[in-house]
């Protein structure tokens, strides 16, 4: 998982950050102190999940910031940080996601990570559109466990022990999986669906069903963003 903070009380936010890092081993986090830092930041291009944001901040307030991230087409969970439930109708303008009160508590803050782990996987009905013998067929992300090319053909594995042979170059289909932070390439030939991995090495994946899959060193990367989606949620 990747969590942005962004509070300018520095103490506030180390507090917020060995919260989260209790609930959620593994995540990425980056801090900013001003609102300006953190909207550059996610205008760059960089994942983030999620993010904390201080309502009571100088220069530009959270609220401010999140109104800045949603125009410019952050779709993912806002969480604002203040000292009074007074500003909980303001988060319906930029469709956050909650807020805590200050200083947040270990488990408000797990509580959080819960509730959008479980909005996630109920509305979880985002997935790629692919032709199957001539006729258009929507396939969730949920439900796919893997892509693998062989013997020059694209195949779908499916959670569900079935497969999709798919009549497409791995370079037309990869840019639609890639779009879900789900899903990372390990190899020239594969795209996993990191939600369905049962233990990854340096130079291996071992899949739910026990599929093998090879890491290539141009995507040795796999694992770190395999450990960045915040599987441990939920452990100390």
């Amino acid at each position: 998982m990747n969590i942005l903070i962004c509070d300018d009380m520095q103490k506030d936010a180390e507090k917020l950050v060995r919260l989260l890092d209790q609930a959620c081993a593994g995540a990425d986090m980056a801090v900013f102190h001003c609102g300006a830092d953190a909207l550059g930041y996610v205008r760059s291009g960089a994942a983030v999940d999620i993010c904390f944001l201080d309502i009571i901040m100088p220069e530009m307030n959270g609220v401010e910031l999140a109104k800045k991230l949603r125009d410019s087409g952050y779709k993912g969970a806002i969480v604002f940080l203040t000292t009074s439930n007074e500003y909980a109708h303001e988060s319906y303008r930029v469709d956050a996601f909650d807020y805590l009160i200050k200083p947040p508590s270990p488990e408000a803050v797990l509580g959080v990570l819960q509730k959008l782990e479980t909005e996630r996987l109920s509305g979880d009905t985002e997935g790629i559109t692919l032709k199957v013998f001539g006729v258009a067929r929507k396939i969730l992300f949920r439900d796919i466990k893997y892509a693998e090319v062989k013997n020059h053909k694209v195949f779908i594995l499916l959670t569900d022990g079935g497969s999709v042979d798919v009549n497409a170059p791995l370079s037309e289909i990869a840019p639609q999986l890639l779009r879900d932070n789900r899903f990372a390439q390990c190899h020239a030939s594969y795209i996993v669906n990191m939600d369905a991995i049962s233990s990854i090495s340096g130079s291996e994946i071992i899949m739910r069903g026990g599929a093998r899959i090879s890491v290539s060193k141009k995507y040795a990367d796999t694992k770190h963003k395999y450990l960045s989606r915040g599987l441990g949620v939920g452990k100390a």
